[in-house]
């Protein structure tokens, strides 16, 4: 039995008759007759009652198009299925953020157009540090990251989505609390929480390489693994923090947020997925980005 036969066999049960099945399914009366008759032989029953102007289906024969009928139904969802998946349009993808980049911009923004827009993909969101969302990208973990100035690597594309600068997080009872900004020279006096550089080795680098042109060496008095545990201890009174622009969105209490003034140091946020990725709606995600060339 194949599924040839299965498709001859519905043409007939549904127009009972083999005359106008064999016109429907554009083959010869006596090949149609021929297949049928070696179903039945194959599956041991008579199929159709022959009467003398067309057939009937016998109960055997009731019973066997019922199931026929559900399994080119169930063949006909997969066809549909199968061709949205290649589209993208159906699915699943799983995404790593940095949780302080997705309160708002283009994270939130784009991950919003792309559920309006493919309903039919399941997204699977993850907040990861960069280090986890490289590591997942590597073992399939996640299909793409947001992350922060990812290293490079020959595996890796990187698509640019944004640029945020760097403010001071300090206490609120801080001298500097009041200040519309300081100068980066300032913080040659002031104790600074710092992070790991296996955190962020790109950004952990240009930030202290922009500190150097600037002539300042701070006093780093703790390197903490994320922002939160930064900001934590500068509510502490332990020190200052550079962190990222993107916590003004989320004030942290008991913190003021300053600009910083001649420090040329950013954050340079990007999607980061396996230039090797075969999932269509990745594709159907990418497209929905704000263009950005470069950083």
């Amino acid at each position: 039995m194949d599924l040839r036969q299965i498709r001859y066999f519905v043409a007939v049960a549904e127009e009972e008759h083999f005359g106008r099945a064999s016109e429907r399914i554009r083959i010869a009366q006596p090949a149609l007759s021929r297949q049928i008759q070696l179903l039945e032989a194959e599956l041991g029953v008579t199929l159709f009652d022959r009467l003398p102007r067309g057939v009937k289906l016998s109960v055997a024969g009731r019973t066997f198009l019922a199931h026929c009928s559900q399994i080119m139904a169930d063949l006909g969802h997969a066809v549909s299925e199968t061709q949205a998946v290649a589209r993208g349009e159906v699915g699943v993808l799983k995404l790593g953020f940095i949780e302080v980049a997705a309160w708002n911009g283009v994270i939130p923004a784009t991950i919003m157009a792309f559920r309006d827009g493919y309903p039919g993909v399941r997204l699977v969101l993850n907040s990861l540090s960069g280090l986890e969302q490289l590591e997942g990208i590597h073992d399939g973990r996640i299909d793409a990251g947001f992350l922060y100035n990812p290293p490079p690597d020959p595996l890796l594309a990187i698509r640019p989505v944004a640029r945020h600068t760097v403010l001071l997080a300090v206490p609120k009872d801080s001298a500097l609390s009041g200040r519309a900004s300081v100068d980066v020279r300032e913080l040659v006096d002031q104790p600074v929480i710092s992070f790991h550089r296996r955190e962020s080795p790109v950004y952990h680098d240009e930030l202290h390489r922009g500190l150097f042109q600037a002539g300042v060496a701070v006093d780093v008095v703790h390197e903490a693994i994320n922002e939160a545990e930064m900001l934590a201890l500068v509510t502490t009174g332990m020190g200052v923090a550079l962190v990222n622009e993107c916590q003004k969105w989320r004030p942290p209490h008991g913190i003021i947020l300053v600009r910083v003034d001649n420090l040329d140091v950013g954050l340079d946020l990007a999607l980061v997925y396996r230039r090797d990725h075969t999932v269509p709606a990745l594709a159907r995600f990418l497209a929905l980005l704000p263009d950005q060339t470069s950083f």
